[in-house]
Parts: structure tokens; C-alpha cells; sequence
């Protein structure tokens, strides 16, 4: 307990309390009346007594009661608050999470909820403390504040307010932040802390100015946090506010469509649920084609194993009566629509209950190949259900002349091969490298390698499945140096022999040698490895990739001539999208998910699905044991109960009820 003007208090106090003493011993001035008898007059002589300047007090229930009311009016001037231990930093940072899984409900509101009204009411204790009497010791000197920072973050970090001084300010500003669906990622909240809390120092001609000291940091979040273990505290101390208690959720984790490649017609679905919650569970989930009902499957789910035994298996390797189940459900469907998964049933969280997918009209794949001459593919092209495959020379290809080849930054092509080919540029699209790597940052030419077999190969991976690379021999080849995101499907002596690798709607696979340089165009396993490859790209690579994610920028390109794009929100909202010079228009703001459209852009890439499917943030359960940082325990703080530091209305309710009672205890004598 601490007081914000306790000299006035004490001034206040010098005055009343001694006046109420001096008032028990004024002697009164009283009017003389003659009375027959004393008898019924003892009280009035003892009064009498009393009146006589000097004498000692007697003992007296009405100025014990009265000397009490007037200290607890007197403690009420003097403003007592509640202390809270993040007032003894002269710099706070507070970091409030707002991904996903803050969006849980808990019984008295989402977590994001109770996490804005605990930053509120830590940050209402700031500067308040002794504020009047210091202010007066230090006649009008500059006096140290506790200046505050607050950060949100989810995937991506943004700054609420810089360090200020103005609580008022800041609780408005704490107050408006908005919930988001995307995961959640310390590194760039902490990265960001840190810029703003220790700046290089500044010196000046005369005197240097030394840095900012560092800042103390209040994490306030369900602890729910991918990546910790990348996390590096370099400046200040960190403390760990937990909110959220709740565990009960079931979730939709994984949502691929596929078309067959043979009969387009058909719709190939899978996806994934699994039970987060204590208890076994049985649900329904729910197909809706275009706002239709179109098929409904049952499942039933066991409860969340502990952490130590949680699956590891596929999810085409899951089954009744586990935590997880995979389901595969073909439907017909001659036409592009919208596709929604919806779990019939309500919990925790109601973000990862639904999953979209936008499936574009049935139609055979068009096939480019960017060669100078290769009579394998050509062989093995017209043996595939292909709508075309036309071949262009390299010169031919970058030339493009009249948009043959691309537009708008894509692919006119469904998939795209590149025979040897190293292109200038690469749009967005789906392409096979043979003997040759994409012009992405990350991917430099390989290394030239010769007279070498694959060592190694995922066989369980489409692109590989019933394909045996038992007794290739590669004559002259490369060895990829591949990014560290891209997935490395055969291994080679001295490294990766083919990847695949998306990024920035670029979808590749790449081999390290061209058939034609080995003896693979002679082994059955070349065609199926071709078909699977143009039926991968072309027809899986939503199933390959899957929808897109909470907060990745989606790109709308533009008819010619069109300035701007009218842009819906799955939350109904519209904006407007500016068309640059390249004639797309981008959006970034993809907090929530959903479906996000466009009125005016090209069909066939005006729509895209944004889908949780994060099972770390759908896994709501508070996390067991203390959060860990760079291998360091972090200490968790207690929640603050009270809305409001200063308690000076419980000072002045009980100064009223003692008053009421001395009222009481008055009358009665005076009645008596």
C-alpha cells in the first residue's frame, strides 16, 4: 500500500484532528435555571466536570468513533493505491499476443479480452504513485516517469504506442486492439523491443548522452508460442503474464482439394480433424459446395494424448478412435466454386472449426516445354491426357512476344517445363526444372557433378510414388544447393538431386540433370515420373501447398485498363485496391480467415481461401511448465484483480458507516 498525496493528507489531519479534541474540551457557556432537585442531573454535572479546561479525558465511545472517522477521511485524501510491481521500471514494454488462439473464450471473455484489461490496469499504476508529494519536494524539478511501450503481435509484430508517459493515451490505445487469426511468433516482437528500448548512444560537442537504459519486458499472452527456441532475449528482463485456462477444442487442421487428373470432373477432398480437448468426442463435419450442403461424415475422435505420446504418424496414416482422423471424399463437380468444411459442433474455438477452399472449373492441363530439342518429352507428352504442349526455344520464350507465354506476372501456362533452361525471369506459375534451377533468391546454379545414382528417394511422396530409380546411372548432372525451406525428395553422393520449393506463387520442382544425360529415359519408371510431376503441378498444388495463411499478401491481377479492384473481407467489409503499373493489386491484411474476392479481376484468380490450420494454436490448452527462453525459465507474474490502483472509496465507505453508526450510538445516549 502507498499513498499519492499523503503531505496533504498530513496537513489536512494537523487541522481536524486536534480541533476535535479541543471541541471535548471547551467548556461551554450555560444558562443558569434553579431546579428542585439534582437528582435526575448527575450526567449534566459530569459535563459540568468535563468543561473544565486541562482535565484528563475520560473514556468516551462517541470521540473514539469520531477520531476514526475523521483518519480514514484523512487516508482517503491521501489517495492510497495498490502497488504493482511493474511501477519500480523507469522503462515497460508490454507485449500483448494477439493470434489465434487468444481468440478462445473463457468465462469471462476471450483471452485477447483479458489480456488488453490486464495491460489496462498495470498500465493505469504508472506514474501515480506519490505523484503529489514528490511534485512538491521537487518544486516544479524534472521528475523521473515510467515511460511505457506497447507491442502486438501474432506472425508479424506492429507498435501500438512508443514509449510514452500519457497512461490515458495508452489504455485507449490498448484497448483497440483488434483480434487477428494468424500463429504466433516472438522473434520480431522481441526484435522490435529491443531497437526501441536500448538506441546507440548520441553524443553532442560538449557532453556525451548516454543510451537508454534497458527497458522491462511483460509478455501477456496463453504462452501458446511457436518457434521459443530460436528466441533470444539480447537486452532487459522478461516476465510472463499467462491468461487462459480452458482446453476444450476440436479443429479442422489440414484442407487439400484435388482434381483427377484423368476425369477433371471429379473432386478429390481431404482433410484432417483431431481433437485438442480432455475428453473423447463425436462430431459431424459438413461439406458445403457454394453455400450448398452437399455431404456429411461422422467422426469420432479420442481425447489429446499427453504431449510425450502424441502421434507422429501421417495424416493419411490416422484412424478411428485416435485423437486425429483423415477423411477422403470424392465429389463430382463440373464448375469452380467455393468449398467449405464446417464442424458441427461449438467449443473454445470457433476460429479453426471451418476451412475453405477455392476450386477453379474442371478443364485438361496445358503444357509448355522450354527447349531447344528434346525427343524424350516429346514422346512421353503425347502419351498424357493433355489439352496442348506446345515446345519454344529459350529465345523464343523470353522474347514472349504478344504475351504468348505470360501475363499480368503469370503463366499462361498450367505447367511450365524448362529443358536445361535457366530463364531471365520467372512468373508466377507451376514449372519442372530438368538439368537447370530457378532464377529465385536462394537458388544459385548448382554444382556440376558427373557419373553418379540417386542414393537415396522419398517413395511415399506423389511425385515419386510407384517410381523406381533403382540402376539409374547420371552421366553429367548437378548437385542442388537448395534453401533451407525447400523439401529435398533424392539424394545424391554429395547432396540433393531433386527438390521442391514454393515461394511467392511460384511452384517448382527441380532435377538435377536432364534425362537425356543419364539412362533414365530408357527405365518404365521416366514416363510415370513425368505424369506424376505435370499431375502435381498442374492439377495438386493447392493439395501440394494448401490455401494460404493468416497474414501472407494475397495478389489480384487486372483486365487491362483497370485502376482499381473492389476487395471483400470474410468479415463483409470492402476496400479498395489500387492497381499499380504492373497491373496487379496487392493486399496484405489478411487477418482473419476466410474467403477474400474481388469485383473486376481476372476469373479464376479474383478468390482465395485464408485457413487456420495451425495445430499449434488450435492445441488451446495452457501449456504445462514455466515458459523457457534461450534455455532460461520465465518468471510468470500473478494476474492484478483490482480494476483501478487507488482504493480511496473503500476509505471513504467505511468513514460513512462509522458515521452512521456514531449517529446511533449518539441518539441513543441523548435518549436515554
Amino acid at each position: 500500500m502507498s499513498f499519492l498525496s499523503p503531505l496533504f493528507a498530513a496537513a489536512v489531519a494537523a487541522v481536524v484532528i486536534p480541533a476535535l479534541l479541543i471541541l471535548y474540551f471547551l467548556k461551554l457557556r450555560r444558562r443558569e435555571e434553579i431546579v428542585p432537585s439534582t437528582l435526575l442531573w448527575k450526567r449534566a454535572v459530569q459535563d459540568l466536570q468535563v468543561n473544565a479546561p486541562f482535565q484528563r479525558l475520560r473514556k468516551s465511545l462517541l470521540l473514539f468513533l469520531q477520531l476514526a472517522v475523521l483518519a480514514l477521511a484523512v487516508l482517503a485524501l491521501a489517495r492510497p493505491i495498490v502497488q504493482s510491481t511493474a511501477m519500480e521500471a523507469d522503462r515497460l514494454v508490454l507485449l500483448i499476443d494477439q493470434s489465434a488462439s487468444m481468440n478462445t473464450q473463457e468465462a469471462d471473455g476471450t483471452r485477447l479480452e483479458l489480456a488488453k484489461e490486464q495491460a489496462a490496469r498495470l498500465v493505469r499504476t504508472l506514474n501515480r504513485r506519490n505523484a503529489g508529494w514528490r511534485s512538491f519536494l521537487t518544486f516544479g524539478a524534472a521528475e523521473t516517469r515510467t515511460q511505457a511501450m506497447v507491442i502486438a503481435f501474432a506472425e508479424r509484430a506492429r507498435i501500438v504506442s512508443p514509449f510514452t508517459t500519457n497512461t490515458a493515451e495508452l489504455v485507449g490505445l490498448i484497448e483497440r486492439i483488434e483480434p487477428t487469426d494468424g500463429g504466433t511468433d516472438l522473434r520480431e516482437a522481441l526484435e522490435l523491443a529491443e531497437a526501441y528500448m536500448s538506441p546507440p548512444a548520441m553524443t553532442t560537442d560538449q557532453t556525451p548522452v548516454p543510451a537508454a537504459s534497458a527497458a522491462r519486458l511483460i509478455l501477456i499472452s496463453d504462452g501458446r508460442i511457436a518457434h521459443l527456441d530460436e528466441v533470444v532475449l539480447k537486452s532487459g528482463t522478461l516476465e510472463f503474464l499467462r491468461v487462459g485456462q480452458t482446453a476444450d477444442n476440436v479443429g479442422i487442421t489440414a484442407l487439400r482439394t484435388l482434381r483427377n487428373y484423368e476425369r477433371p470432373e471429379l473432386l478429390s477432398i481431404f482433410l484432417t480433424v483431431r481433437n485438442f480437448g480432455p475428453a473423447p468426442i463425436e462430431t459431424d463435419v459438413s461439406l458445403y459446395v457454394d453455400g450448398t450442403l452437399t455431404a456429411v461424415r461422422s467422426v469420432r475422435l479420442a481425447a489429446q494424448p499427453p504431449a510425450a505420446t502424441q502421434p507422429t504418424a501421417p495424416p493419411e496414416a490416422l484412424t478411428e478412435g485416435s485423437s486425429a482422423v483423415s477423411l477422403s471424399i470424392e465429389l463430382p463437380l463440373d464448375r469452380g466454386a467455393v468449398l467449405e468444411a464446417r464442424l458441427a459442433r461449438d467449443d473454445r474455438l470457433a476460429v479453426d472449426n471451418r476451412a475453405w477452399a477455392v476450386i477453379p472449373p474442371p478443364r485438361k492441363l496445358r503444357v509448355l516445354t522450354v527447349t531447344e530439342k528434346n525427343y524424350f518429352l516429346d514422346s512421353v507428352l503425347r502419351g498424357l491426357p493433355l489439352e496442348d504442349f506446345p515446345f519454344a526455344t529459350p529465345a523464343q520464350y523470353e522474347a514472349n512476344a504478344g504475351q504468348a507465354y505470360e501475363a499480368d506476372g503469370a503463366s499462361r501456362f498450367d505447367v511450365v517445363i524448362f529443358d536445361k533452361v535457366r530463364p531471365v525471369r520467372l512468373p508466377a506459375g507451376n514449372f519442372l526444372f530438368l538439368g537447370a534451377t530457378p532464377p529465385l533468391p536462394g537458388f544459385p546454379d548448382g554444382k556440376p557433378d558427373e557419373n553418379f545414382a540417386p542414393i537415396w528417394w522419398e517413395e511415399t511422396h506423389p511425385l515419386l510414388r510407384h517410381v523406381a530409380l533403382d540402376g539409374v546411372v547420371v552421366a553429367r548432372g548437378l548437385t542442388l544447393p537448395v534453401p533451407r525451406q525447400a523439401e529435398v525428395l533424392i539424394e545424391g553422393p554429395r547432396g540433393p538431386v531433386l527438390a521442391r520449393y514454393a515461394a511467392e506463387g511460384r511452384h517448382c520442382v527441380v532435377l538435377g540433370f536432364a534425362v537425356e544425360q543419364s539412362n533414365w529415359w530408357s527405365k518404365p519408371s521416366f514416363p510415370v515420373f513425368m505424369y506424376n510431376a505435370i499431375r502435381y503441378l498442374g492439377g495438386g498444388a493447392e493439395a501440394a501447398d494448401g490455401p494460404l495463411r493468416p497474414g501472407q499478401t494475397l495478389r489480384f491481377p487486372a483486365p487491362a485498363g483497370v485502376e482499381s479492384l473492389t476487395l471483400t473481407r470474410p468479415d463483409a467489409r470492402t476496400e479498395t485496391l489500387r492497381v499499380d503499373t504492373s497491373g496487379t493489386a496487392y493486399y496484405g491484411n489478411t487477418d482473419r480467415v476466410g474467403v477474400y474476392a474481388v469485383d473486376g479481376g481476372l476469373p479464376g484468380r479474383d478468390r482465395f481461401a485464408v485457413n487456420l490450420e495451425d495445430e499449434r494454436e488450435s492445441d488451446i490448452a495452457p501449456p504445462p511448465g514455466p515458459l523457457t527462453i534461450d534455455r532460461q525459465p520465465v518468471a510468470e507474474l500473478n494476474a492484478i484483480r483490482t480494476a483501478t490502483p487507488e482504493v480511496w472509496r473503500w476509505f471513504v465507505g467505511a468513514a460513512l458507516a462509522l458515521l452512521l453508526f456514531e449517529w446511533w450510538v449518539y441518539n441513543r445516549r441523548v435518549m436515554l
